[in-house]
């Protein structure tokens, strides 16, 4: 009997485990991750999309979005991509290798592959098709969101690093991204060099959130307010809160 795609991915991530406790950690947090963000982007695309194909299309794309980010632990010990691979290309080559769409017709194919090589760039690339573009969005959103617990989760229990990259423990924003900051820019991860870098770059992730399901998410939640709670106290950090919240309030 053919398994399901749910249980390829359970399958596929525990071949990984390897009876070392850092390892091991991380393949479950990123199997887990992936299934918080299929259920966000069919939260999200049960309320913006209005075709039942597209939305099964989205759950697709957010279940194999991060595919090789098992590889990459495994291989490398760290999610960093500058460090490793391009976790979003190498996703959508492994999805093609596993023939995991190959029940879907070609379009729908590349609509898929496109979104989920797309999800982890600074911007979605102009030359995805109305759909693949529509697909990317979705699961850009919905990645975003449930990164946000993750992330929370380790300012309070500091222990796993791989999180926040393994960047210095430092409160200080570095120039360079201060002035991403300021230009309502997300910093590229090749800047960053410390966990309030990391953390700061949160808050410009309401400015590519694409839909307004996701912004009232990302608001009910209080994302926002925490992120600004693990920041230093200053001027500067309050008028990029601001900025950001009158974002999320449209």
């Amino acid at each position: 009997m053919k398994i399901s795609l749910e249980q390829h991915l359970r399958d596929y991530a525990a071949s990984f485990y390897n009876g070392q406790p850092e390892n091991d950690r991380n393949i479950r947090l990123k199997i887990d991750h992936t299934f918080r963000v299929r259920d966000e982007a069919r939260r999200i695309a049960a309320a913006e999309l209005p075709d039942p194909a597209e939305r099964s299309l989205a759950e697709r794309a957010a279940l194999l979005h991060d595919l090789s980010r098992f590889e990459q632990f495994a291989r490398f010990g760290t999610f960093k991509d500058a460090a490793s691979f391009d976790h979003g290309d190498r996703s959508a080559e492994l999805a093609a290798e596993q023939h995991l769409l190959d029940d879907l017709d070609e379009a729908a194919q590349a609509d898929v592959l496109d979104a989920i090589r797309s999800h982890n760039k600074l911007a979605i690339p102009g030359t995805l098709s109305e759909r693949g573009t529509v697909l990317a969005q979705v699961v850009r959103d919905a990645d975003k969101i449930d990164i946000m617990p993750i992330l929370f989760d380790y300012l309070k229990h500091p222990t796993n690093k791989s999180v926040v990259l393994n960047l210095a423990a430092s409160p200080e924003i570095t120039p360079a991204v201060w002035d991403d900051l300021a230009a309502q820019r997300t910093p590229p991860h090749a800047e960053l060099r410390t966990v309030a870098d990391f953390v700061s770059a949160k808050l410009n992730w309401v400015y590519d959130l694409n839909y307004p399901t996701s912004r009232r998410i990302f608001r009910e939640r209080g994302y926002l307010e925490t992120l600004k709670d693990f920041l230093p106290h200053t001027q500067q950090v309050e008028t990029l809160y601001r900025a950001a919240s009158a974002r999320l309030a449209q």
